[in-house]
């Protein structure tokens, strides 16, 4: 695989995920999916998409140990 990956159906099994699923996370507002236009044509560089997904691992490890705290002092709101 070269250094980026061109058009939506290039995407999706790059990223192990639908269509779909890759136009609705690159428009969504909070650190979309981080792909660009040349030509009418979409790309996602490999360097880019490695990054992307290394920040949303750690969001998702974020996330699940506020809930964790928050059940373990048995507090019904997620810690702060």
């Amino acid at each position: 695989m070269g250094p980026f990956v061109e058009t939506w159906k290039g995407i999706a099994p790059a990223v192990q995920r639908s269509e779909r699923w890759c136009r609705y996370m690159a428009r969504r507002g909070h650190d979309p999916l981080p792909v660009f236009k040349v030509g009418g044509i979409v790309r996602l560089y490999i360097a880019d998409l490695d990054a992307w997904l290394m920040r949303q691992r750690g969001e998702a490890r974020n996330d699940n140990s506020s809930v964790a705290l928050a059940s373990a002092t048995g507090s019904l709101r997620p810690a702060a």
